[in-house]
C-alpha cells in the first residue's frame, strides 16, 4: 500500500514537466517509481511466504527410507516371511492324537463283557519333510528381503523426484511472486497517471491486463507448490505438508563412465538380479518340499487295552457258583502307513515347476531391461546436461538484459509495455533455467535407480 501511494503522488505532474523530462533526459519521478518496481520484479528474491523447517536431501532421504509407503510395505513383507519361517521346519509337524474306546459287549456279545483302550499316536517324519520345509521358508525370507530392497530403491527414487519438484516449485514461485508484485505496482502507477491525465485510459487498462496475467501465473505456481508439498509430505509422513521447504542441492556434472561400464555395474548392484535368482531357488525348494510331502509318512501308536469277559453260570457246579470273570491288560503298538495312490501333490509340484521356469525366464529378461534402463537414463542425463549448460551460459546475460531494460526505460527510450514484455521474458527465461535444472537432477536420480544406487 505504501508503494502504491508513493507512485500515485510521484506521477502527478504538469505537461511542462513532461516536456522537460524528454529534453533533459532525466527520469521523471513517476518513471523512477515504476523503474524501481520493475527492478524489484526482475530481481530473484526469496518469497515472503517461506516458513517452516527447511529440509536437506539427507534429511528427506532418511525419513523416506523409514516412513514412505514403499518402505513400510517392504518391512511388512520381510516381517511376515520371517514369522512364517519361524514355525517351519519344526518337528513334530503334526500334533499327537489321543485315542480311546469302550466296548460294552451288548447287544451282540455277553452283557457283562467290557473292553477299555487308551493310546496316543504320532506321525513320524522319516523322509526329512520338516527340514525341506525349513529350507523353503528360508528361501521365502530371502525373496522378501530382496523385494524389500527393490521397494526401498523405488521409494527413494520417488522421494528424490518429489524433492526436486518441490525445490523447483519454490524457486518458480519466487520468480512469479516478485514479477506479480512489480507489475501490480506498475499497474497502480499507470492508473494514477491516467487519472492525472498523463497517460491514456488504454495504457491503464493494458497495464492492468499485464498485471492480471502475472497474477494468473502466480496462482499456477502456488498450485504447483501445493502439489509438490503434498506429494513429498506423503512420502516422509509430514504432519503439515504445507510448511515443507527444501534446501537447494548443488548440481554435479554427469558420470563420466561409459555405457558398457555402467551396465556392468548395474548388473552387479541391482537387487532385481538377485531377486529372480532367489525366486528361482524358492520355487525349487517348494518343489522339493512338495515331492517330500507326497511320500507316505508312517504313524506310530502306543496304547493299553483292558478287557474283562463274563461267563454264564455252570449248571453242574458243586458249589453253586453262577460263573467266572476273566480280566486281562495288554500293551498295544500300532503302525499305519498311508498309500499314495491318488494324492501325490501333483498340483503343488507342477505349480512350483512352473514358477521355477518363469523365474529363470524373467531373470534373463531382467538383465535386458536393466541394460535398456541404464542406456535410456544415461542418454537422458547427457541430453539434459547439455541443455542445462546452455541455459547456465545464458543466465549471466539475463542480468545484462535486465540492466538494459532498466536503462532504456529510465531514459525514455523503451515504451512501458515493451518494458513489461521484456520483464516477463526475463522471468520466463529464469523459469526455463529452473526447469532445465530440475530435468537434469531428475535424470541423474533415474540413472542412480537404474544403477541400483541410492540417489
Amino acid at each position: 500500500m505504501r508503494g502504491r501511494a508513493t507512485t500515485a503522488t510521484d506521477t502527478t505532474v504538469t505537461r511542462g514537466t513532461r516536456g522537460t523530462e524528454m529534453t533533459t533526459g532525466r527520469p521523471h519521478r513517476g518513471r523512477r517509481a515504476m523503474f524501481a518496481a520493475l527492478a524489484a520484479a526482475l530481481t530473484l528474491v526469496p518469497a515472503s511466504w517461506a516458513h517452516g523447517e527447511t529440509l536437506t536431501w539427507a534429511q528427506v532421504k532418511a525419513r523416506a527410507a523409514a516412513r514412505s509407503p514403499t518402505a513400510v510395505e517392504a518391512k511388512q513383507g520381510a516381517r511376515a516371511a520371517r514369522a512364517e519361517a519361524a514355525g517351519a521346519g519344526r518337528w513334530p509337524r503334526t500334533n499327537p492324537v489321543l485315542t480311546g474306546g469302550v466296548n460294552l459287549g451288548a447287544p451282540f456279545g455277553h452283557p457283562e463283557d467290557r473292553a477299555f483302550s487308551v493310546g496316543i499316536e504320532q506321525e513320524l517324519d522319516v523322509f526329512g519333510v520338516a527340514g525341506t520345509a525349513a529350507r523353503a521358508s528360508q528361501q521365502k525370507v530371502a525373496v522378501a528381503e530382496l523385494e524389500g530392497a527393490v521397494l526401498k530403491l523405488d521409494g527413494l527414487a520417488e522421494a528424490a523426484e518429489a524433492y526436486i519438484e518441490l525445490e523447483r516449485a519454490q524457486r518458480v514461485l519466487a520468480v512469479w511472486t516478485e514479477l506479480d508484485r512489480g507489475f501490480e505496482r506498475i499497474a497502480a502507477g499507470t492508473a494514477a497517471a491516467s487519472r492525472a491525465g498523463e497517460r491514456s485510459d488504454l495504457d491503464a487498462i493494458l497495464a492492468s491486463a499485464e498485471s492480471a496475467g502475472a497474477t494468473t501465473e502466480l496462482a499456477g505456481a502456488r498450485a504447483e507448490l501445493a502439489r509438490a508439498q503434498a506429494r513429498l509430505g506423503v512420502l516422509i509422513a509430514a504432519a503439515d505438508p504445507s510448511s515443507l521447504r527444501v534446501a537447494e542441492e548443488p548440481v554435479r556434472p554427469p558420470d563420466a563412465r561409459g555405457r558398457d561400464v555402467l551396465v556392468a555395474a548395474a548388473l552387479r548392484r541391482r537387487p532385481e538380479v538377485g531377486l529372480w535368482r532367489a525366486r528361482l531357488g524358492e520355487a525349487e525348494a517348494r518343489r522339493a518340499f512338495a515331492a517330500r510331502a507326497a511320500l507316505p509318512e508312517p504313524t506310530l501308536g502306543l496304547g493299553v487295552e483292558m478287557e474283562r469277559e463274563g461267563t454264564d453260570a455252570a449248571p453242574a457246579s458243586p458249589d453253586g457258583a453262577s460263573g467266572a470273570r476273566h480280566e486281562r491288560t495288554q500293551l498295544q503298538i500300532t503302525l499305519s502307513v498311508p498309500l499314495p495312490f491318488f494324492d501325490r501333490n501333483q498340483a503343488e509340484r507342477a505349480r512350483a515347476l512352473a514358477d521355477a521356469s518363469s523365474a529363470g525366464e524373467q531373470g534373463a529378461i531382467a538383465a535386458r531391461q536393466i541394460s535398456a534402463a541404464v542406456t535410456r537414463a544415461k542418454a537422458a542425463v547427457d541430453a539434459s546436461w547439455t541443455a542445462l549448460a546452455r541455459w547456465q551460459a545464458i543466465a549471466p546475460r539475463l542480468d545484462e538484459a535486465q540492466a538494459m531494460v532498466e536503462k532504456g526505460y529510465a531514459a525514455g527510450q523503451v515504451d512501458l509495455f515493451d518494458t513489461l514484455a521484456s520483464a516477463e521474458r526475463v522471468a520466463r527465461a529464469r523459469v526455463q533455467i529452473l526447469e532445465a535444472r530440475a530435468a537434469y537432477l531428475k535424470a541423474r536420480a533415474a540413472l542412480s535407480r537404474a544403477l541400483g544406487e541410492e540417489p
